[in-house]
């Protein structure tokens, strides 16, 4: 089926397009995207299984932050429009045999999280090219990366054995960096969550909870 408006419109719980900021339209058996051009203000879109196929007709949302595709039947995003604001994009469990990450990240250039697991393409070349083109990168297949670099640094072949003994300060000093660049992950997420609380609790208070609860996929039908 189509994206439509009247879909949008019970999904949303808003009848004016323009004041959509969230979208749950998964499990909606969609195959074609249309009518989100409207959605100017759309800040979060979720569109796991369903059965898209492409992302023909996905426009370059100016605010969206927060993109789900997981759970279709994708054979490439690198018709993916620019999303200058985009912080998270979720694409596993699809078809996608190839990303190319240097052309998409200059498209989505404030990507925190990326999850393209089961795509066959989990090997660790393609996560080490993923991690290093993506700047601001800091959940990558279901990883904290933080943590990755930690353990990269502990059993790397950088600490050579001199006379069967690792150098103690050596071991220290990498520790100590790779910990300092943890704890900046952790300030940075905790910042981006609070934002995005806030920004449910706005979208929350002014919506007629009416509309809410028609919009839920869980309410009974009449």
């Amino acid at each position: 089926m189509d994206l439509s408006v009247d879909l949008i419109k019970r999904r949303s719980g808003h009848y004016d397009l323009e004041l959509v900021t969230l979208l749950d339209v998964s499990r909606m058996n969609i195959c074609r995207l249309i009518h989100l051009e409207h959605c100017v203000n759309l800040m979060e879109l979720n569109l796991n299984h369903n059965d898209l196929q492409s992302l023909e007709g996905l426009p370059p949302l100016p605010l969206l932050r927060c993109l789900h595709l997981s759970n279709n039947r994708l054979a490439s995003i690198d018709s993916l429009p620019s999303l200058p604001l985009l912080e998270e994009l979720h694409v596993a469990n699809n078809q996608i045999q190839s990303i190319n990450f240097v052309e998409l990240a200059k498209k989505i250039p404030s990507l925190r999280t990326f999850d393209f697991s089961g795509n066959g393409l989990d090997d660790s070349s393609t996560v080490a090219k993923a991690s290093e083109v993506f700047p601001y990168l800091l959940f990558l297949n279901n990883e904290v990366l933080a943590l990755t670099k930690l353990f990269e640094v502990l059993s790397s072949e950088q600490f050579e054995v001199e006379n069967g003994v690792v150098s103690s300060i050596e071991l220290e000093e990498k520790v100590v960096a790779t910990m300092d660049d943890k704890v900046d992950f952790i300030d940075e997420t905790t910042s981006h969550l609070e934002d995005l609380l806030r920004r449910c609790d706005q979208t929350m208070a002014k919506t007629d909870p009416k509309l809410i609860l028609s919009a839920s996929p869980f309410s009974e039908s009449p």
